[in-house]
């Protein structure tokens, strides 16, 4: 019986595994601090940019996607967008990857 509960938690644990590791979560624009209400930022839209960031999954982007993304944010405010790089360090968990642009003049 015991070996039955064994194999059955791993299953589940795999199936969650495999569900959240091919989520299909679309990119989107990471804003630093958009739930933070001591932030000066807190519910305001900027005025001007000059980076953003885009957090997204690989089952759920491609390269050009993102930088479709970018040029539109960035064309906001009447820039272009150009990729810097990009890390690990700021997205949550199931969009782990940012790709960070430099919105900059034409």
């Amino acid at each position: 019986m015991h070996r039955r509960k064994i194999a059955l938690l791993v299953l589940v644990i795999g199936v969650i595994s495999v569900t959240i590791g091919c989520s299909r979560i679309e990119p989107y624009v990471f804003k630093a601090d958009e739930f933070n209400r001591d932030s000066s930022t807190f519910a305001k839209e900027p005025t001007d940019v000059d980076t953003i960031t885009i957090c997204y999954n690989k089952y759920g982007a491609t390269p050009r996607k993102l930088l479709e993304m970018a040029q539109r944010k960035c064309g906001d405010f009447s820039k272009v967008a150009r990729f810097n790089h990009q890390d690990r360090l700021n997205c949550p968990l199931l969009t782990p990857v940012g790709a960070h642009f430099d919105c900059v003049k034409p």
